[in-house]
């Protein structure tokens, strides 16, 4: 069943644990001297090990220290025949998951054992389940289970070994770059580089600069000659954010290069050769901006081969405990009444505000676990934060009562185990009133019960 080392400076106690252990199917090796059990700790893996307290040279809580700077995830039983509190808080300290009193009946030891075994198991499972998810709703640091993140998986790897342009369409801080780094390395072009620029950042002469180059002398302080990013991405991906800013000019020259795959840098009379992926992408809607004639009808349809477009935040919540965890990295743990808030919040800042929350947060947080208390105050004002103004006033209000009565009984639910009752009685209501509004709201005790 298990690997488990045994060591005691008495031979008598290893070979009656050897037996013990050997008749319920474990492997056991045991060990006498200290130094040899680290030597062979060192060579080979175990599931469990268990150690006498007081040794000569190298007590049990040194080999404790010495076997977990080996193999921090092993466990560690003590025994001893002294026992003290002190000894036991600090065994525990140092990482000791159990710690028993000799002479202990064998019964205990047995029971200890398979709870500690248990607990291993439990938590293999829990790496590999955690790798499988990770596996299945991530895609190149893109996180999703929704169905809408999921069709966007399947579009990236449909569209990644294509050289024709991409358009990606979505609000600020979606995650629009990250879905462009996915198209490239998924794709033939992985192995070359990937270029990004936002067209939003730079006036109309720099990012002709930036774009294509120039020759020394081409303009007031072109000091020496530069090789513009459509070079620089050559064989590769040049993405380029918002689109939507660049001017009439720009435009224009950037249909020249999508339709005759060639450059000229400012200021020389030679064109040069390239073969590069172009990805944009834009948060505007190009066809509003064509019927008013500040985004060229030609080149929209030029960067229009793969339109993709990336849900908000708002509309995938399903994603975001998913994406809270993965923010989180295991730093602090995250209250359930937090993580309903940070749901039930808006995210006009979309995924990239829920990473700045999240860090802000964990910094801020005084306790492991992230309380309702710790998120900031624009966050759990979440009911005025979800208002759709584009709403009627009635529509508006009706919306905004439904949300409170879901959030609000499944929150008393969640803190009743899922026990009607006991609602009612903390609402304040009739439990025959509670059970209207709960499939009014379709809301089910079931998933609250423990």
């Amino acid at each position: 069943m298990a690997r488990i080392m045994v060591i005691d400076d008495d031979p008598n106690t290893c070979s009656l644990l050897n037996r013990i252990l050997a008749k319920n199917g474990h492997d056991v090796t045991t060990e006498t001297i200290p130094s040899n059990a680290v030597k062979s700790f060192r060579g080979d893996s175990f599931d469990l090990v268990i150690t006498d307290f007081y040794m000569p040279k190298m007590n049990g809580l040194e080999l404790l220290e010495q076997v977990k700077n080996i193999n921090p995830d092993v466990d560690v039983m003590i025994m001893t025949a002294f026992a003290t509190v002190d000894n036991a808080v600090d065994a525990m300290r140092k990482g000791a998951y159990d710690y028993i009193v000799k002479p202990f009946q064998n019964d205990d030891l047995l029971l200890s054992i398979k709870r500690i075994l248990e607990k291993r198991r439990l938590s293999e499972e829990n790496k590999q389940l955690r790798a499988e998810l990770s596996k299945k709703y991530s895609f190149h640091n893109i996180i999703g289970k929704s169905q809408s993140m999921q069709k966007i998986f399947a579009t990236v790897r449909k569209v990644a070994d294509s050289d024709a342009t991409a358009l990606l369409i979505g609000e600020s801080g979606t995650g629009k770059e990250l879905v462009a780094k996915a198209i490239h390395y998924s794709g033939k072009r992985k192995d070359k580089n990937f270029v990004a620029l936002n067209c939003s950042a730079l006036p109309d002469t720099l990012l002709e600069s930036e774009l294509f180059g120039h020759t020394k002398g081409a303009f007031t302080g072109a000091t020496e000659s530069k090789q513009g990013l459509f070079e620089y991405a050559n064989g590769g991906t040049l993405f380029l954010d918002e689109i939507a800013d660049t001017s009439p000019s720009v435009q224009a020259k950037l249909l020249r290069v999508i339709e005759d795959k060639r450059i000229r840098k400012l200021g020389d009379n030679k064109e040069t050769e390239i073969d590069v992926r172009i990805i944009t992408a834009t948060s505007r809607n190009l066809k509003d901006m064509i019927d008013e004639n500040t985004f060229r009808e030609d080149l929209f349809y030029r960067i229009n081969v793969f339109p993709i477009s990336i849900p908000p935040l708002r509309d995938r919540k399903e994603d975001i405990p998913l994406l809270t965890e993965h923010f989180l990295k295991g730093r602090k743990k995250l209250h359930p009444d937090a993580l309903d808030t940070l749901t039930n919040y808006n995210w006009p800042g979309n995924v990239r505000e829920l990473e700045n929350v999240i860090e802000r947060t964990v910094v801020f947080a005084g306790d492991e676990t992230i309380t309702q208390d710790d998120l900031p105050a624009e966050i759990k004002n979440t009911i005025c934060n979800n208002i759709d103004c584009s709403l009627s006033y009635q529509e508006a209000k009706e919306k905004v009562i439904k949300e409170f009565s879901q959030n609000f009984i499944s929150c008393t639910l969640r803190q009743t185990g899922g026990n009607v009752t006991k609602a009612a009685e903390k609402l304040e209501i009739d439990r025959a009133n509670l059970q209207r509004l709960m499939r009014k709201y379709g809301i089910a005790s079931s998933e609250y019960k423990e």
